[in-house]
């Protein structure tokens, strides 16, 4: 019980201190979350550039391990530029592109395993022809019924994913740990900071949330009294407050990865 409460407590002092590291330069963190996202979410889902989905998974970890290393900076008050930074990274640049094609495979791999369950429901919505009018609330209730364990089977197989990668990147390019290796102590560490982990992760977002539901309630007063304004405002804000919990999470991932492996 002892150890529960104490890891609990470290989860809810990397938040705390996630936040403060990225109070120390917001539109530093602001502009290296919009190069996250506009890069890794909203390029590859332009069906004409969707060969950029396959390019992004390998330079993934190569873009992490550039990011955690300006936070670690930021939080060593270490002064460098962005070209002396991937310069550093360049030794292990093979290494991290390695580790974005075990990524890639390991994709390949669930969606072989959820192959049938996809082709299932791409059937179901054919069948009811939910692609040629609005879903009946039957058809919708028919239609979640069947989508609910392909989440819960998808959110199982990213777990082991997610150990693997939460740590890696920096391990490989601070550490000089192997790709093998590092993906072994990614998820060794994950393992036993669980708590921790799971701790922060469920503060973060629903600080998030809490922070959009209140934003979208205020929206939603400006948008009964002026529709246009009220639409735009919503949509930039949360837009913002996205780029707001991907800078604070790159800076909890920096924050317990230099915990966790102090000692390394």
């Amino acid at each position: 019980m002892a150890i529960l409460e104490s890891r609990t407590k470290t989860g809810l002092s990397w938040v705390t201190e996630s936040v403060a590291l990225f109070k120390t330069a917001p539109r530093k963190w602001l502009l290296l979350s919009l190069a996250y996202v506009g890069f890794f979410i909203m390029l590859p889902s332009i069906p004409a550039l969707q060969i950029l989905s396959f390019i992004s998974v390998l330079l993934w970890p190569v873009f992490l391990a550039i990011a955690l290393m300006l936070y670690r900076n930021a939080d060593m008050k270490k002064e460098q530029n962005l070209t002396e930074v991937i310069n550093n990274i360049k030794p292990k640049m093979a290494q991290l592109i390695g580790l974005g094609g075990a990524c890639l495979l390991y994709a390949a791999l669930v969606s072989l395993l959820l192959n049938s369950d996809l082709q299932g429901l791409a059937t179901l919505a054919q069948s009811k022809g939910v692609s040629e009018s609005q879903m009946t609330e039957s058809q919708m209730m028919e239609f979640m019924q069947k989508m609910m364990p392909l989440i819960l089977k998808l959110s199982l197989l990213l777990i082991p994913l997610m150990m693997a990668t939460w740590f890696a990147p920096m391990l490989i390019a601070f550490n000089n740990y192997s790709l093998v290796k590092a993906i072994k102590s990614s998820v060794a560490g994950s393992i036993q900071y669980m708590v921790a982990l799971g701790a922060a992760w469920l503060v973060l977002t629903a600080g998030i949330l809490a922070l959009m539901l209140i934003v979208g309630t205020v929206a939603g007063v400006i948008t009964s009294l002026i529709p246009a304004l009220g639409q735009m405002m919503m949509s930039f804000i949360l837009f913002g407050i996205f780029l707001v919990a991907t800078a604070v999470m790159l800076a909890f991932q920096y924050v317990s990865y230099r915990d966790v492996f102090r000692a390394a």
